[in-house]
């Protein structure tokens, strides 16, 4: 995640420039309105208002709030994911897993400075039932790639152990995001991310009974 930016889902994109131009819009003052008053604020008549169109326009591209929460999430989740390619590749120069886990939470933590209407989304896919189902299916590809990434570090545990190692490693990174929301400035944040880190390697060295 070189750069930061609302990527649409290309699922229902559309080709004409006017259009697309609208499509955007709609995601962004959704981004604007997570980032002012949450999950509980999002509705599609108010991000129609923002976004100056009637909901027949919403409606057109999105199925509703969810699948416009989803058109924003999925390039995101899939930034996360490509973090873990540069965490390969450093390890495999030889750097430390310490230095892999630092590398990874401040590239994490500068995405979220940009897009500080995931720490919102975030509260408000914990209440949903059909986000939560959708948020775990990209957990569970994310701990995948985490797992080998923990095997390139050279790790001795077994595939399975390596495994709960990222489901954990990905929920103590979860509950850092949420707690992030806290923080006006990220950047004052730095002590917690010192804290995550140290508490990531802990948790690859912790008993798995």
């Amino acid at each position: 995640m070189t750069s930061s930016r609302i990527e649409p889902s290309a699922r229902n994109l559309p080709v004409q420039k006017r259009a697309r131009e609208k499509y955007e819009l709609i995601l962004r003052e959704t981004c604007a309105l997570l980032e002012e008053s949450g999950f509980v604020g999002l509705s599609t008549r108010e991000i129609a208002r923002r976004a100056d169109c009637n909901i027949a326009t919403i409606y057109r591209y999105f199925g509703g709030v969810n699948d416009i929460v989803k058109a924003l999430g999925e390039p995101f989740f899939t930034g996360v994911s490509e973090l873990f390619d540069h965490m390969s590749a450093r390890l495999a120069e030889g750097e430390t897993l310490e230095s892999a886990f630092e590398f990874f939470i401040q590239a994490f933590t500068s995405e979220l400075a940009q897009n500080q209407w995931a720490l919102h989304a975030e509260a408000g896919i914990l209440t949903d039932k059909e986000l939560i189902a959708w948020n775990s299916q990209f957990l569970e590809k994310i701990e995948k790639r985490l797992t080998g990434v923990l095997a390139i570090a050279g790790i001795e545990r077994s595939t399975a152990e390596l495994e709960l190692i990222s489901f954990r490693l990905v929920r103590h990174w979860k509950t850092y995001m949420r707690t992030l929301v806290e923080y006006e400035n990220l950047e004052e944040a730095q002590w917690l991310q010192n804290d995550t880190v140290k508490t990531s390697l802990a948790l690859v060295e912790a008993p798995l009974a």
